[in-house]
C-alpha cells in the first residue's frame, strides 16, 4: 500500500512539474546579480532588473507571421556584460514555436541594455499574441506579451 501510494504521488509530481514548465503563464522570470545572487521576480509589481533598464524597444512581429496567425510563448537568458550592461549571448530556454518568432525576440533583445555592474544573466518570458489591443510592446511588468 505505502509503495503504491509513493508511486503515485511521484508520478503525479512528475506531471505536475512537466505541465508547470510548458505553462508560461507560470514563468515570471529571473535574473542573477553581479554579485551572483538569483532574484525570482514575484508575481505582481516590477522585478528588481527592470528599473534598471536603460533601454528597450518594442519587437517587430513579422508580418508574414501575424498572416499566418502564429502565435507563441517562449522563455528567453540574456547573458549581460558586466561592465557594459549590454547583452552578450540569447539562450532560448524554449521557443516560442515559431523560429521567425523567435528570431524576432533574439533581434529586440540584443538591443536592450541595463545599468553597468548590476546584472549578469536575466531570464524572461515572452509571449507573441494577435489579442485585439495587445501588440508588439515593451514589458512594464514582470513578463513582456508581445
Amino acid at each position: 500500500m505505502t509503495r503504491r501510494f509513493l508511486i503515485l504521488f511521484v508520478a503525479a509530481l512528475f506531471i505536475v512539474l512537466t505541465l508547470s514548465a510548458q505553462n508560461p503563464s507560470t514563468e515570471v522570470g529571473a535574473a542573477v546579480d553581479a554579485n551572483g545572487i538569483r532574484h525570482v521576480a514575484k508575481g505582481y509589481g516590477q522585478p528588481p532588473w527592470f528599473p534598471d533598464m536603460t533601454r528597450k524597444r518594442k519587437p517587430d512581429y513579422p508580418y508574414s507571421e501575424k498572416s499566418l496567425h502564429h502565435e507563441g510563448s517562449g522563455f528567453f537568458r540574456l547573458i549581460l556584460d558586466l561592465k557594459t550592461g549590454t547583452v552578450t549571448k540569447i539562450d532560448i530556454v524554449r521557443s516560442t514555436g515559431f523560429p521567425k518568432l523567435d528570431e524576432a525576440a533574439i533581434k529586440t533583445f540584443r538591443d536592450w541594455r541595463w545599468r553597468p555592474g548590476k546584472w549578469k544573466e536575466i531570464d524572461l518570458p515572452l509571449t507573441f499574441t494577435l489579442a485585439p489591443g495587445k501588440g508588439p510592446q515593451p514589458p512594464d511588468d514582470v513578463g513582456p506579451n508581445f
